[in-house]
């Protein structure tokens, strides 16, 4: 058996390196928000240099994106299963909406970087995590369908979902007020977008209650 090399000196630093950028960022975004912070603030206080810190994260966006995917991470490391498609879509984005509650112009900057940043590894990070949420919900939708529909069958439907929840996550992050209720205006806009906003006597339909998940109607007609 080949012996576990113990990492050298120059490892050992670049990781102390690496651990009091993302804890300054971190600190520093937290507290103050993304719009004021400055990469020198972050620098100094990590007490690196500027050219060191542009090594480990080279723009501000990729801070932001190196920190947040700590906690967006674990969106897509567990399927919720609460038994309702509404509320097992609503727990699969918990830490967005922890976030949400608590750096709500954090969150608006996390999506704007990850669509128009600059490239970089934090940012296709935090891309490859939202294409893992994507694939959850249309695992979540597959699951609820009643049907022998799979996540792939659902990929579509699964898009469809993943824009309104994750934009209505953004846009109140946008529209911050005091009285925000964030997370009920996300579970009415999963709620209208698995069962619609027309009552069934406006569609012709006789059903008294809407389908147990729309996403499977609509793959029927595709």
């Amino acid at each position: 058996m080949t012996p576990t090399r113990e990492p050298g000196r120059r490892e050992l630093n670049k990781a102390d390196k690496q651990r009091r950028i993302h804890a300054a960022a971190r600190d520093l975004f937290t507290r103050r928000g993304y719009s004021s912070v400055t990469t020198q603030e972050v620098a100094d206080l990590a007490e690196v240099g500027t050219g060191t810190l542009f090594r480990y994260a080279q723009s501000k966006g990729e801070l932001l994106c190196m920190v947040a995917n700590d906690e967006f991470r674990a969106m897509v490391e567990t399927v919720p299963a609460t038994g309702d498609p509404v509320n097992d879509l609503v727990t699969l984005c918990e830490p967005l909406l922890v976030a949400l509650d608590r750096q709500p112009e954090n969150i608006a900057a996390y999506h704007r970087e990850t669509l128009f940043g600059e490239p970089g590894p934090h940012r296709a990070e935090a891309q490859r995590i939202l294409g893992e949420l994507r694939d959850l919900i249309a695992g979540v939708l597959a699951g609820h369908s009643g049907t022998s529909a799979t996540a792939d069958d659902l990929a579509g439907p699964a898009q469809t979902v993943f824009d309104v929840l994750y934009m209505t996550i953004v846009r109140c992050g946008v529209e911050r007020s005091p009285v925000s209720d964030s997370r009920g205006t996300v579970t009415e806009q999963v709620r209208h977008v698995l069962y619609g906003v027309l009552p069934p006597a406006a569609t012709g339909s006789d059903r008294p209650h809407p389908p147990r998940c729309a996403a499977r109607h609509r793959v029927g007609r595709d």
